[in-house]
């Protein structure tokens, strides 16, 4: 019988040169990114603004189904970014172009929340300190609230990325048994400890730090992107098919022994089954066009429909107009300004930034060929 060592063997980027050919586009996960961002949106303008705020009027109806969407999105990331950095190869072309992608509209929106915020009803200030830990991109490590209550996915999301690329440079994808099966024992050892002791030690400096870390290391989310990362190996024929679909099983049975009931298991294993579909493009209706393209907006949707979308929820709501009407004024404004933000923002802004990274790549490289070239004054040779 395999030992767990003997399943730890088999290195990442030396077990099948898949990983490093092109791959096509796969369009059906374009298609699942799409449809979290309108589920998030849905949730928000029904759920949360219901039980948040409140409408004037019964809306009649509400989508809770907000925290299945996070989940499916962490375990795309954890598909989508371990190809983009397994085929790249080189952390710092991936980081450049995480950043690239997230940070110019990221800072261009907290500072427009320094207007929306104080609009009802929200009704909030930001402080200096506050501000300035958004800005960072981890405003919950410095300690502060995000500006808008979404972007707690994005804080979780740019962590993920120092976890994947710190375990790259360690070695700890090579032997990625090792890697996750690491941070997901201490996952399920961590998590629920914390949890226990938090209601008498929960004021102690070393439960804030030992939290810290919790927070740091992603513990609460490990499972998720660790599920995405095992469908890639699955995807690209690393490792043998049953001991990655057992991770899988173990890191879902892991994800909801610290869930606290949060998510239903059967939920989970649909999203599984869908995203794996998905990578094999064997859900053809989900390459539909319109979806595609909201796919291009999902970013900037994902930024600007919260807040500025409850605000105009509430202005319409309190003159008078049907909740149902202004539910639907809030979502078309949202993808509207999600439609000009990506297209009169966000691409300028990432293909100029990207042609700047890619020229400065290039000198680095001619540079460095340059320094390898025989010279033809040879020291002790010319003399």
């Amino acid at each position: 019988m395999p030992t767990f060592g003997r399943m730890c063997e088999r290195p990442v980027m030396e077990s099948n040169a898949s990983i490093l050919k092109p791959h096509r586009r796969i369009l059906e996960l374009d298609a699942l990114r799409a449809l979290a961002a309108i589920n998030l949106v849905l949730f928000h303008f029904t759920h949360v603004y219901a039980v948040k705020f409140g409408y004037t009027s019964p809306l009649g109806f509400e989508w809770p189904f907000g925290a299945y969407g996070v989940e499916m999105f962490f375990i795309l990331s954890g598909f989508v970014n371990s190809m983009s950095l397994l085929r790249r190869g080189k952390p710092v072309d991936f980081v450049a172009a995480r950043m690239i992608r997230i940070i110019p509209v990221f800072l261009l929106v907290i500072i427009a929340n320094l207007w929306i915020l104080p609009l009802a009803p929200m009704h909030q200030s930001v402080s200096a300190g506050q501000f300035a830990a958004n800005m960072t991109l981890l405003p919950r490590v410095l300690g502060y609230e995000c500006v808008d209550p979404v972007m707690w996915t994005l804080q979780i999301e740019m962590m993920f990325y120092v976890s994947l690329v710190t375990m790259f440079s360690i070695g700890a994808l090579r032997r990625y048994f090792i890697g996750w099966g690491t941070l997901l024992m201490l996952s399920v050892t961590v998590c629920p400890l914390l949890d226990a002791i938090a209601p008498t030690h929960g004021d102690a400096g070393w439960f804030a730090a030992a939290t810290a870390v919790r927070r740091l290391m992603l513990l609460d989310f490990v499972p998720l992107f660790a599920m995405g990362f095992l469908l890639y190996m699955i995807k690209t024929g690393v490792g043998k098919r049953w001991q990655n679909i057992g991770g899988i099983l173990i890191a879902a049975t892991v994800f909801h022994l610290i869930d606290h009931g949060k998510h239903n298991p059967a939920a989970t294993a649909l999203i599984l089954g869908l995203v794996t579909m998905c990578a094999y493009g064997k859900v053809p209706p989900l390459r539909f066009r319109p979806l595609i393209y909201v796919s291009t907006i999902s970013y900037a949707l994902y930024l600007c429909h919260n807040n500025l979308g409850c605000a105009l929820i509430h202005r319409f709501d309190h003159a008078g107009v049907p909740p149902q009407i202004c539910l639907g004024i809030a979502i078309v404004f949202s993808f509207a300004m999600a439609i000009i933000i990506t297209n009169r923002i966000e691409q300028p802004l990432t293909n100029g930034l990207r042609k700047g990274w890619s020229r400065y790549r290039n000198g680095e490289t001619e540079a460095a060929d340059a320094t390898c070239q025989p010279s033809g004054n040879t020291p002790g040779l010319n003399q």
